[in-house]
């Protein structure tokens, strides 16, 4: 026969119990809000839109207060940044709870018209500055952990090339665009050339994903990886 515990021992036990549950409970509530996130039907961007991506910071936080959290700091973005956000997944296997706004470049038309030229490849001899006031628009954001899709970070590459030519080239030339993966261990300089400009990666992927561009200034050719905030960008030989 198994020994009394003391009263004492009793309640501690029991309190460890029902604390574990709580945890074990609020844990499972957790992970099936955030696979809810991920079951909803996520957007994918546009040629008329720029996704803005923000990793929800308060994820890996107190699991107790997480929702709260959460939802304060997407109210946070939206006093900060003057627009709406609404809650994405950006992991497709490992969550990565994030909030999406989006850019429409329709307010300013010459926007779209820049961007469905570049992405058919077409050289682009005009107007060359307003790929500045897209870059500054995307920009705004970088005090976030901010994750970007092709349009935005398109804006980033070219503004990297503008950079390392010292201003605006007279004519710039989409060449190739593809993504990789974050984890992906080949440099810069080892990546394969193309010659294909793929579609949009999946909103769910872009937690994962560098994008890699090759475009052409001015006959100079430059290959650029956005990943996040960071441009990496070298010169390819002719």
């Amino acid at each position: 026969m198994s020994p009394e515990l003391p009263n004492d021992a009793v309640s501690t036990n029991v309190f460890s119990m029902r604390t574990q549950t709580i945890r074990w409970r609020y844990g499972r509530t957790k992970q099936r809000i955030v696979i809810v996130r991920k079951l909803m039907l996520q957007p994918d961007e546009i040629i008329s839109q720029i996704f803005i991506l923000i990793v929800d910071e308060t994820y890996d936080g107190d699991e107790e207060t997480w929702e709260e959290d959460s939802e304060r700091y997407r109210q946070d973005l939206e006093h900060d940044f003057k627009c709406r956000f609404s809650e994405a997944n950006i992991g497709p296997g490992a969550d990565i709870p994030a909030f999406l706004t989006v850019i429409a470049t329709t307010t300013v038309p010459l926007w779209t018209v820049l961007l469905s030229a570049f992405f058919l490849g077409k050289p682009i001899n005009d107007n060359l500055s307003a790929w500045a006031e897209i870059s500054r628009k995307v920009r705004s954001f970088f005090g976030k952990p901010v994750v970007l899709a092709r349009n935005g970070a398109a804006a980033i590459a070219v503004e990297a090339v503008c950079d390392e030519m010292g201003g605006l080239p007279r004519t710039v030339r989409l060449l190739s665009y593809r993504s990789g993966h974050i984890g992906d261990n080949e440099s810069i300089g080892e990546i394969p050339r193309s010659d294909e400009i793929l579609e949009n990666v999946p909103t769910l992927n872009l937690g994962y994903v560098r994008h890699i561009f090759e475009i052409e200034a001015d006959g100079v050719q430059h290959r650029v990886i956005v990943d996040g905030k960071k441009a990496e960008l070298i010169k390819l030989q002719s």
